[in-house]
């Protein structure tokens, strides 16, 4: 009887390993490539000549202290059909600085235009408009946001109201 209990257990374990199979690895499969000639079109997305996309127009620096620097990126695709040229920008206030490159920015290439905001002399809620004109004569307007809160005062006095003492030598 032990005999046949057994080999019962051993062909139960037997059909258990059968049952469970690897997966099966995927067949590789080659990729073709179509290679392109380097006298290709470049990228185009629209149909327009002057035609961009942001990634944001709007940032919100949240709330800053007075004093603070702060930056922040917004980029610029060309997804038309012609070069894009930045040609000047307006400010609001000379707190406000846009830096870019005054390159042409060629079909389907990005280009990051920073921004940076100076908050010295500046307290409550800020709303700043940067606006670029391009060559075409098109305009575009990138915003930002912050709440510039006061500075932390300094107590002049310290050690419980004692001014503090400077070491001099004799």
């Amino acid at each position: 009887m032990k005999k046949i209990a057994l080999f019962g257990l051993a062909t139960i374990l037997l059909v258990s390993m059968a049952a469970i199979k690897p997966k099966p690895k995927p067949k590789k499969t080659t990729k073709t490539t179509k290679t392109t000639p380097k006298t290709a079109a470049p990228f185009v997305a629209s149909d327009k000549a002057f035609d961009i996309k942001w990634d944001k127009t709007t940032h919100d620096f949240g709330t800053i202290t007075e004093g603070s620097e702060v930056k922040t990126t917004y980029v610029l695709t060309n997804i038309g059909k012609e070069p894009v040229i930045i040609t000047t920008h307006n400010v609001e206030c000379g707190c406000t600085t846009p830096e870019y490159s005054k390159e042409p920015i060629m079909p389907g290439k990005s280009a990051n235009i920073v921004v940076g905001f100076n908050s010295n002399g500046k307290n409550g809620q800020q709303n700043k408009n940067v606006t670029l004109t391009f060559s075409s004569g098109d305009k575009a307007v990138l915003n930002f946001t912050c709440f510039v809160g006061e500075k932390a005062k300094v107590d002049p006095m310290q050690n419980n109201g004692s001014a503090v003492k400077l070491k001099t030598k004799n």
